[in-house]
């Protein structure tokens, strides 16, 4: 039923991390404008307000870095957003770092990008007029929005305190879930026989130290949590990192005490490159000549749909070739050369010669790439560019509905997220350095792709295994990935109360061809942001950015980067406005 009472001129975000910043900042900009209908309240609800958010906040370890270099982000729009509204500012990372002797191009800290998060709320309260606009933080949970599809709102803290409100976004990142099947096994195995489980968790919610004093732990994923788990652990040991001219990763690691082996592996086996280290100044991104967008739309609008493998995987490969060729590496542009070069252990990691001695190769893989990105190698960086361009014409494919649903389910969730991120998303060179130090020392044994983790009941441990190799007995495992997105298993006392309701479903993905339907773990929004309950209502009152809803907004995850249109600021001004309008101060088209 809607509800056409005068509003409540009263608004909430939830979440102060990059999303619920960006919305607060557009919500001043838009009302600073002669469009503005003050006064109205906005609510700003977060455990960490002013501190960054879980995420970045600015009281963690330094020791937790940035896989972008601080010009690659950014909290306001410039003009390739497009904005409606004003920006005032135009500050990056990058600039509110100068003072503390950062480089454009430098890897900071996350705490480091919590200290500008928090600049940035700070600077949109000092701006905003409080006869217009008046913020107030709220250091609180919000453990639940009840209210109408189409009426007023209201937001329950977790200290009692109840928030009644014209609208509310939901500004979220990657939330923590329950255990599935195979993680609860492993968690009642570590139960039963006194071992350690360290499930899929954010990194600063992990207890590393748990880890000390074990003689063997498994750690399942070779990404960026793996590499996030090598500086907490190093770092809750004691162990020091010093330089050592004559090491092949160029440290030497100074055992604190305690530290584990580390048994490490991964279904693909593909560890993450570090980024090259581009000096003072980043190079233009590729513009593709091969998977342009025009080839991009061509491909959109197949009524059969798109079989990656069969498709746009040779257009990826041509790409690459002719972009080598071009720049003068004939030797690197072909298949025979190249293809080993992007998957070391075999496509999807099946290459059972090229496991053999999985601990070597991964290790040698790794250092190739410490030695390239360093230089760095302008054919490596060129490698590096394209795969990065093409993961953005892969992706604008998905968005388009273009691939089918068995391609998406089998090449791109099955293999290709994690082959193209093992190059684009990589941690900086420091952190590979560190792991090769690791290994220099005894501390990392590889297991190389398809590592497989059993609970040998007779000797009390763990049994890791690769594709190929005998079974290592360990006495602890790590799970280093983040939580699935993934709306049943969410812990969120809010999204449990909206699941129990009925008040969201898990939303599904159509491609084109059969139209066959695959459910996700993304929550189902109407349009991009307005939640849809189990009897097809839509809660109008309510929108969601973020991680939660990431079939609807892929690519929720990536930072904002000056001059690429980023979705996550553009998001930021569409639901400022819509929240404005629902408030009662936005009436301008």
């Amino acid at each position: 039923m809607t509800d056409r009472s005068e509003p409540l001129r009263t608004l909430a975000v939830v979440g102060a991390g990059p999303r619920g910043t960006a919305i607060v900042e557009r919500l001043v900009a838009a009302s600073r404008t002669g469009s503005w209908q003050g006064p109205l309240t906005v609510h700003v609800i977060d455990p960490l307000v002013g501190r960054g958010g879980a995420v970045w906040r600015h009281d963690q370890p330094e020791v937790l870095l940035m896989n972008t270099t601080t010009c690659q982000t950014t909290l306001y729009p410039d003009a390739s957003c497009h904005p409606q509204l004003p920006a005032a500012h135009r500050d990056t990372l990058a600039d509110h770092l100068a003072a503390e002797g950062y480089a454009p191009t430098d890897f900071a800290s996350r705490a480091a990008h919590g200290r500008y998060l928090a600049a940035v709320l700070e600077r949109a309260i000092a701006d905003a007029d409080p006869e217009r606009l008046r913020i107030v933080p709220h250091a609180a949970e919000a453990v639940d929005v009840t209210g109408p599809a189409d009426g007023p709102q209201r937001v329950r803290l977790d200290d009692g305190r109840v928030l009644r409100v014209d609208a509310v976004a939901l500004a979220l990142g990657h939330l923590a879930t329950a255990l599935g099947p195979r993680s609860q096994q492993l968690a009642d195995a570590a139960e039963r026989h006194g071992l350690l489980h360290l499930g899929p968790a954010n990194p600063l919610e992990v207890d590393y130290a748990a880890m000390l004093g074990r003689g063997a732990v498994a750690v399942q994923g070779m990404g960026l949590n793996f590499y996030d788990a090598i500086g907490m652990l190093t770092s809750v040991a004691g162990g020091r990192f010093v330089p050592d001219d004559e090491a092949p990763s160029g440290l030497r690691y100074l055992p604190g005490g305690g530290e584990p082996l580390l048994v490490v592996g991964s279904r693909s086996g593909m560890v993450y490159r570090p980024k090259p280290d581009l000096g003072t100044e980043l190079p233009a991104p590729y513009a593709p000549e091969v998977l342009t967008p025009e080839r991009v739309l061509e491909l959109a609008v197949r009524p059969a749909g798109v079989d990656h493998e069969r498709e746009v995987m040779p257009l990826i490969l041509a790409e690459l070739r002719r972009a080598l060729a071009g720049a003068g590496f004939a030797e690197l542009a072909r298949d025979e050369a190249l293809l080993p070069l992007l998957f070391p252990f075999g496509r999807r990691g099946g290459d059972a010669r090229a496991a053999e001695d999985a601990h070597r190769r991964t290790r040698d893989v790794l250092r190739e790439a410490l030695r390239a990105a360093t230089a760095p190698d302008p054919a490596w960086v060129l490698v590096y560019r394209v795969l990065i361009a093409m993961r953005v014409q892969v992706n604008r494919l998905i968005d388009l509905g273009a691939y089918t649903t068995e391609s998406v389910r089998r090449d791109i969730d099955g293999h290709l997220r994690n082959a193209f991120a093992s190059w684009a998303s990589g941690p900086p060179v420091l952190r590979a350095r560190q792991v090769l130090a690791l290994e220099e020392a005894g501390l990392v044994r590889f297991v190389g792709p398809r590592m497989h983790l059993d609970i040998d009941e007779a000797a009390g441990r763990y049994a890791v295994r690769g594709a190929e190799g005998a079974s290592l007995l360990c006495d602890g495992v790590l799970e280093a990935h983040l939580p699935p997105v993934d709306l049943p298993a969410y812990r969120s006392p809010l999204l449990g109360a909206w699941r129990e309701r009925g008040e969201a479903q898990k939303d599904s993905w159509a491609s084109r061809g059969s139209r066959t339907r695959m459910l996700t773990g993304s929550i189902a929004v109407d349009g991009l942001y307005t939640p849809v309950g189990t009897d097809g209502t839509v809660y109008e009152r309510r929108l969601m950015v973020g991680v939660p809803v990431s079939t609807a907004q892929p690519g929720s995850a990536i930072t904002a980067e000056p001059g690429t249109s980023a979705q996550l600021l553009r998001h930021a001004e569409a639901v400022a406005l819509r929240l404005a309008r629902a408030g009662g101060a936005w009436t301008a088209e």
